[in-house]
């Protein structure tokens, strides 16, 4: 039988993973199976059932026991190719990898995917040799054939017909081939290859949560966002539910994580959705995220029914003119509403917020710090903008700052610095949770679930000490009274801890 042409896909993956800092607030949660890309399950699905094969390995940073093993797997598999799926944030820290792995295998092409380099895949051959390709866009169709052309040993005078595709050539530099017509039906894609990440023989943990996709694309064009902006296709019901009860049959799934960049995709569709999930019984919790007026009461409520434990919404700015500015197609009372809704469902919420777009101010940044406080969820995620490769706020770079990531530091794209933006985002982030009206909603709540309001207690607690800290590294007398008292009550603990054991004996 002939050897199927093989890809070996390798990812660097964060140790503990938690998004918008849950673990520290004592959330039950795990989410070591989300920083796996879903574009990889997907593609490895893919050529898996047009006649290639694709494996994946991935390795905690600075791990050198991991490199071994995947040194191991590399000669063990003996892949045609490696491929990577790269994101802006984690171009630089694969890349070191990747030239450990092309020292040690000068034979084997490397490829590499995702959305930095589709958006830049000139700058990405240029700057990176040790990346022999770029897959350009939706890799299926692109990699497939690519994927065979490299296992016949074919040269890139024979990749000028392979669409999507950009590679160095000898005579002319980097070429970029025809690019890459969508896909249009994704229906006609089969499920991701979540044994790649999940073995069959032992179940997940319990806390794990399970990362499901149900859409490419986006039907909004967010200036901030690299989606791919109105070519959005998704999933129908039945092929989502259906994945859902493989995972808990297959491999005793609890909970999921919906990766959609919005979710539901329609109302009709999530009354379907929730149809299917009744009806067969299908007893599990999740969370999404939402764009906000998607969802009314009813729909909220009946979510809560299905098991949603956490619903995030991206409402970026309080400031109307900014969120016009950011084609966000929301309004500031779009999101009141939105959260209205969420709080009289009693279901947990998470705002992301953003600081540092086109035209922002102190003014602005104020108006999103109030709308924060008058939304009141359960927690916010705020970040300060970065202006990524492919997105449209990344034209408003100064040249000398568009190729950013390669030394680290962001530029600002508004008239306030980027060390401005950082110093406003931390204030807002630690100050958030200290009001009274967040204690009376989120921890003095009998409506909410036990969990949740300690949750919101942790979260309370660690942002005053945060604060706390701030303020007494201003006043060095402080700070030196804190310390007194820190060091005047341990005593004491110690001998109520001893007068317990006692008594206990």
């Amino acid at each position: 039988m002939a050897r199927k042409p093989s890809i070996l896909f390798v990812a660097i993956t964060p140790p503990e993973y938690a998004p918008s800092k849950v673990r520290q607030y004592g959330i039950g949660r795990t989410f070591e199976l989300i920083p796996h890309k879903h574009s990889v399950l997907a593609l490895v699905a893919w050529l898996r059932e047009n006649g290639c094969d694709g494996h994946y390995e991935w390795i905690n940073p600075g791990d050198e026991n991991g490199r071994a093993w995947l040194l191991q797997s590399i000669r063990t598999l003996r892949p045609d190719a490696i491929g990577f799926s790269l994101v802006t944030e984690e171009l630089l820290a694969h890349y070191e990898l990747i030239e450990y792995l092309k020292v040690r295998f000068p034979g084997i092409p490397i490829i590499a995917g995702g959305p930095h380099v589709s958006a830049e895949p000139v700058h990405t051959l240029q700057t990176f040799p040790a990346i022999d390709y770029v897959c350009i866009g939706e890799g299926e169709n692109t990699l497939t054939e690519w994927l065979r052309l490299i296992a016949e040993k074919k040269g890139t005078g024979h990749m000028r017909d392979v669409k999507g595709l950009a590679y160095r050539d000898s005579s002319y530099g980097v070429m970029i081939t025809t690019p890459r017509e969508k896909i249009s039906d994704i229906n006609t894609l089969p499920d991701p290859a979540f044994d790649l990440i999940v073995d069959s023989k032992s179940k997940i943990r319990k806390s794990a949560a399970f990362p499901i996709v149900c859409s490419y694309g986006c039907r909004y064009y967010c200036t901030f966002c690299a989606a791919d902006h109105g070519n959005y296709r998704y999933m129908p019901p039945h092929r989502i539910v259906n994945q859902i009860q493989y995972a808990q049959e297959s491999y005793g799934v609890e909970y999921f994580a919906f990766r959609d960049s919005f979710w539901p995709p329609s109302g009709d569709w999530l009354d379907e959705f929730c149809d299917l999930v009744e009806k067969r019984g299908l007893k599990f919790s999740f969370h999404f995220e939402t764009r906000a007026g998607t969802l009314n009461l009813e729909q909220l409520q009946r979510l809560k029914r299905i098991g949603v434990q956490a619903i995030a919404v991206g409402v970026e700015s309080g400031d109307p003119a900014m969120l016009k500015s950011i084609k966000k197609a929301i309004t500031p009372d779009l999101a009141r509403q939105t959260f209205r809704n969420l709080h009289q469902a009693a279901v947990p919420s998470i705002a992301f917020f953003m600081f540092g777009n086109q035209g922002e101010t102190h003014e602005t940044a104020e108006k999103s710090i109030q709308l924060m406080y008058e939304l009141n969820p359960t927690l916010v995620s705020i970040s300060t903008f970065r202006p990524l490769p492919g997105t449209e706020a990344h034209r408003y770079v100064n040249h000398e700052d568009r190729e950013w990531w390669m030394h680290g530091e962001y530029p600002s794209i508004c008239d306030l610095p980027t060390a401005e933006l950082h110093k406003i985002r931390q204030e807002a982030d630690i100050t958030y949770p200290l009001r009274l009206a967040y204690l009376t909603h989120h921890v003095y709540n009998p409506r909410l679930p036990v969990e949740v309001r300690e949750l919101s207690w942790n979260y309370f607690k660690i942002h005053l000490r945060k604060y706390l800290l701030g303020i007494s590294e201003q006043y060095p007398l402080l700070r030196v009274l804190i310390h007194r008292l820190k060091k005047s009550l341990k005593p004491a603990a110690q001998d109520s801890s001893a007068g317990n054991v006692t008594s206990a004996q």
